[in-house]
């Protein structure tokens, strides 16, 4: 049905004759624990105040620095933030059944918690237990995946108990946090993309145990339950133990190879909600941020720009017309899978395309979000606006290429205009008028002369009668970005498209004396028109067109407007008071500023006389050394980063100074070469000579598995996880008499894209370099009979590779028993020479990280390590010594002159070096590794800084070729250990790399300031045992 004028007009003019007293109030309701939290059907109420809640994705355990949190935090506060959701890792900190740890480096959840109320933003707690997030069986505990008869996220005994004594100890610490005892805790998440089926048949309750754990261990804000989609799966209608219900919407999905198609949103996520949890505001705890890469995938620079600034632009307001008002992102910072943290579906790098790079680096699309949420925080009005009508029903513009959606504040009036293309696909420009319905004029179409562009992949939000302090609008058809108040006066950020028409009408009484500056480029001298009414109310309709350099701004005596072009507005920020520590800060208590890369917070001192502003300078950049700020006459002084600059006054009540940039001798940085360095190194796969002495190895005698959903086909069983080493790489030796045997058939299983090889009395036998679409592989060898013993024991050595273990998909693939998939050996048996004939293997030996379980370095246990023997002997660790290894190189082209250690053929490496990097403490300059072998080369690299495995790379799959570390694994300033493990896969393969280099993602004059480095070494002596 379409709505004549009439009707429309029927509809939207009671809200104007009938005022507040036409307005139904929404039912308040809580947990009946607390009141500091409340909901109703519009949004959370939050110490008694309706709170719009943008949030964004962050995993501490993927960032193992907390230096950094801060940093971060800082960064989504800065782009419109003002919550942080956190998956908590259960496996991460339960590194062994009896050894859960909250204290040190990456595990001190207390003091990210911490550094998320410090930098101003509510969190969302979400501690499983089972997370997904393309982790190693989805956060469950390694140990755990391999106990007999577990049956993970069910009420099975032996995952119940587990589970319980997890959350014994981290759901304290979170209630502790809750908004009510000085946290900033405001809601906590039970499992993740969960549903009752017969897949999960004692789903209810399995959940409200979860439920009633939490509350017992203190829990009093809501608990809510995110839905895989629109599967209306425990929402508080059908499921009293949760309060509110959300759903994840993933709408451009994760093939990332062709970033432009598809750019279609969805539509019925209001109608969905109206349906299924009227009562509860509407809620997305996943809300496309960006999407995973998998190995062999387009990687993530496709990734970023499939969910892009357009992305940002049309699909977040898409949600604002889809009436959600709880949304986060996910991921907002995505970081590193280092060590063994990834499930088989993703590699090293987690960036996700995100807001925030995995180096730290603020995005356009960050810049693009801040715009909305900045709106968004400085427009109350929009929370309880209702839903009008769309262009469905209504012809609100005059090209049908054109979709508007009207929401209306019953309360104030205001109304907000989303406008889209229909086919959000489409790729061209369409011109057109809007019709919309004011306080003053009743129904117009505006503008009142032309008409408005909507670009390619654009949306607008559109307003009418909205008010910015005592500034009230007829309608405007530039975008707000926010307002303050300066002086009593209201500062009001506008931006509209360069060589656009852009028009507003804004209210006065009396006399409407104005001034127009261009304050730099060349915008159109503005055409203006005042009407009087009866109500000697004047409107003041400007209308204006920015070329694409300019900046302007209109004063009167009651206001200033800010109007920036669309690209410059990227770099202005409206940092609140860094005493304000409430999320839900008001806009006349921020201040605005113009110009630099990233501002972070203002503090005021010396009794409010002096102005201090935190934030970045790019010092690659042309632009931001020249800062704007709007704040009050009050503050005489202004510091940029705690040192005194000289501020001149505008006509326009802004201040301007320069941010002197550190001299070249300051801000000199020293980046190594690495084909420079003393490189040592040594054969890493002793054990492939058949006289080497594994008697201290475990010898693999289980007869009986404790997997029964994929149980072995041949025994003994040769699933490593059981013995105790559940990362990497493993190294099997069986013996066997070759007096039937002619060959072997064997059937590995190790995630995609890993990877074996075998050898047979020392010699290579055969391999497999890895694929990103099989996660085993059968092969059937004969012996080739220069390498056979048929006197002796032969020895058959394999190396084997394991990419994590699979996560639960019960909810995707209706496979509940997904993270019980093999690792390792499934099958494995000796081919006789006779039909009849008897032949077998005497004895398997097994080996993995040094310790299985029982780990001597915990900062990094239990994801770091594998079992290669430079490994087990920990020459990885900053301590460990390597004088007595030969000079090496990692290098295939090496310089003349240098040793070419690397050779063709089937094999492992490990080298070793230390170099000195020199970054200053005033900059923060990112780092990176980046390697490169042939892309057929077949090479399986691990890469360690300073004893973390912060990267894995695989020649023949790939994508990623950089590696960012971060400062605090990194040293910026002194010494690094590098380590590189190379290991060749086949005969045709060579131990070496053509490219592995340190480079820089930018430089930052920063006031972060030093990271510090952790100089935990970690080396044990006990590491002495596996030394030959």
């Amino acid at each position: 049905m379409v709505l004549r004028s009439d009707d429309l007009s029927v509809k939207s003019a009671s809200l104007y004759e009938n005022g507040i007293t036409g307005i139904s109030v929404s039912a308040i309701k809580s947990t009946g624990l607390t009141n500091v939290v409340q909901w109703d059907k519009n949004s959370l109420i939050i110490r008694h105040r309706p709170v719009f809640i943008i949030s964004g994705e962050f995993h501490y355990w993927r960032m193992p620095v907390q230096h950094l949190y801060l940093d971060i935090f800082q960064k989504m506060r800065a782009t419109g933030h003002n919550a942080v959701s956190i998956y908590f890792h259960w496996g991460f900190h339960s590194v062994t059944e009896d050894n859960i740890i909250f204290h040190g480096v990456g595990r001190d959840i207390q003091a990210m918690l911490d550094a998320a109320k410090l930098a101003g933003l509510y969190v969302i707690a979400r501690p499983g237990p089972y997370i997904h997030a393309e982790t190693s069986a989805g956060g469950i505990p390694s140990w755990l995946v391999t106990k007999e008869g577990v049956e993970v996220r069910t009420d099975e005994p032996t995952y119940s108990k587990a589970w319980q004594n997890y959350w014994s100890e981290i759901i304290p610490i979170i209630a502790r946090n809750q908004i009510d005892r000085g946290g900033t805790v405001i809601a906590l998440q039970i499992e993740n993309e969960y549903m009752e089926s017969e897949i999960y048949p004692s789903a209810r309750k399995y959940m409200r145990n979860l439920s009633d754990g939490a509350r017992k261990l203190g829990i009093v804000v809501p608990i809510f339950h995110n839905d895989l989609n629109m599967f209306e799966s425990f929402t508080p209608k059908n499921f009293s133990a949760v309060d509110l219900y959300g759903l994840d919407s993933y709408p451009r999905g994760f093939d990332c190879h062709d970033p432009m198609s598809d750019f279609y949103i969805q539509t019925n996520y209001r109608e969905y909600f109206a349906n299924v949890s009227a009562d509860t505001p509407n809620f997305t705890p996943e809300f496309q941020g960006g999407a995973y890469d998998s190995w062999g995938g387009a990687g993530y620079d496709n990734c970023m720009e499939m969910t892009g600034p357009a992305f940002a632009n049309v699909f977040y307001k898409n949600n604002i017309a889809q009436k959600f008002t709880v949304m986060s992102h996910y991921m907002t910072y995505g970081g590193t899978n280092w060590g063994g943290l990834a499930s088989p579906s993703v590699y090293t790098s987690y960036d996700y395309g995100a807001a925030i790079s995995e180096s730290r680096i603020v995005r356009d699309k960050a810049n693009e979000a801040k715009l909305l949420w900045t709106f968004v925080r400085s427009s109350p009005t929009l929370l309880n606006a209702d839903f009008i009508a769309d262009s469905d029903t209504y012809a609100y513009t005059d090209n049908n290429d054109v979709f508007a959606t009207e929401l209306r504040d019953p309360h104030s009036l205001t109304g907000y205009y989303i406008v889209r293309s229909r086919d959000t696909n489409s790729r061209y420009g369409k011109a057109f008028r809007l019709n919309v319905r004011t306080l003053s004029d009743g129904e117009i179409q505006i503008p009142s002369k032309g008409s408005l562009t909507l670009r390619s992949r654009e949306s607008r939000i559109i307003i009418t009668d909205y008010e910015a302090g005592p500034l009230r609008f007829g309608y405007s058809t530039m975008e707000v970005f926010t307002w303050t108040i300066v002086d009593g006066k209201p500062i009001l950020v506008m931006y509209g498209n360069f060589e656009d028409l852009n028009e507003f009408s804004i209210k006065h009484h009396g006399d409407v004396p104005f001034k127009f500056y261009n304050i730099r480029g060349n915008a159109a001298l503005p055409n203006y028109h005042v009407t009087s009414a009866a109500t000697e109310t004047n409107d003041l309709r400007v209308t204006s067109i920015l070329d694409g350099e300019s900046r302007a701004a209109v004063e009167s005596h009651d206001y200033i407007l800010v109007l920036f072009n669309r690209p410059d507005i990227y770099n202005v920020w409206a940092p609140a008071w860094a005493a304000d520590l409430d999320p839900n800060t008001p806009p006349n208590r921020q201040v605005i500023v113009i110009g630099p890369y990233l501002v972070r917070n203002v503090t005021s001192e010396d009794h409010g006389k002096t102005l201090n502003i935190y934030g970045d300078i790019d010092m690659e950049s042309n632009f931001g050394d020249i800062v704007e700020v709007y704040v009050d006459s009050s503050f005489e002084n202004i510091k940029w980063n705690g040192a005194p600059v000289h501020a001149h006054r505008t006509k326009f009540m802004s201040r301007t100074f320069r941010v002197p940039k550190p001299n070249n001798n300051l801000a000199k940085i020293r980046i190594p070469d690495l084909r420079k360095a003393e490189w040592r190194g040594i054969d890493a796969i002793p054990e492939v000579h058949k006289k080497y002495d594994d008697s201290k190895w475990t010898v693999a005698n289980k007869l009986k598995s404790t997997n029964k959903w994929y149980p072995p086909e041949t025994f003994p069983v040769l699933y490593p996880g059981e013995y105790g080493f559940h990362v990497g790489n493993v190294i099997y030796r069986g013996r066997f008499s070759g007096f039937n045997a002619q060959g072997v058939k064997m059937q590995i299983w190790g995630g995609v894209a890993y990877g074996f090889t075998a050898w047979l009395n020392g010699e290579y036998l055969t391999s497999y370099r890895g694929s990103p679409h099989k996660s085993w592989t059968q092969q059937q060898v004969i012996f080739p009979e220069a390498l056979l013993s048929k006197e002796e024991e032969n020895v058959l050595v394999i190396l084997a590779d394991r990419m994590g273990y699979e996560q639960d998909n019960g909810v995707t693939e209706r496979d509940p028993h997904s993270t019980l998939y093999p690792r390792g050996i499934r099958l494995i048996q000796l081919i006789p020479d006779k039909p009849d004939a008897e032949c077998e293997f005497s004895q398997w030996t097994l080996q993995g990280n040094a310790g299985g379980e029982s780990y001597d370095d915990l900062l990094r246990a239990p994801y770091n390590e594998d079992g290669i023997y430079a490994q087990r002997i920990g020459a990885h660790l900053p301590k460990f010594d390597d004088t007595s290894w030969p000079s090496a190189t990692p290098y295939v082209n090496e310089l003349p002159g240098r040793p070419q250690s690397p050779k063709p053929g089937a094999g492992v490496w490990f080298y070793r070096t230390v170099v000195k990097i020199g970054v200053p403490d005033i900059l923060d300059v990112p780092l990176g590794i980046r390697m490169r072998a042939g892309q057929h080369s077949g090479v399986r690299v691990e890469l360690f800084i300073n004893g973390w495995q912060f990267g894995k790379y695989i020649s023949d799959i790939g994508p990623q070729e950089e590696f960012p570390i971060p400062p605090g694994i990194i040293n910026t300033n002194g010494e690094n250990v590098v380590g590189l493990q190379i290991w060749a896969v086949d005969s045709n393969a060579t131990v070496g790399l053509d490219v592995f280099e340190f480079f820089a993602y930018g430089k930052y004059a920063s006031s972060i300031g030093a990271v510090p480095h952790d100089d935990y070494n970690g080396w044990h002596v006990d590491r002495r045992m596996y030394l030959i």
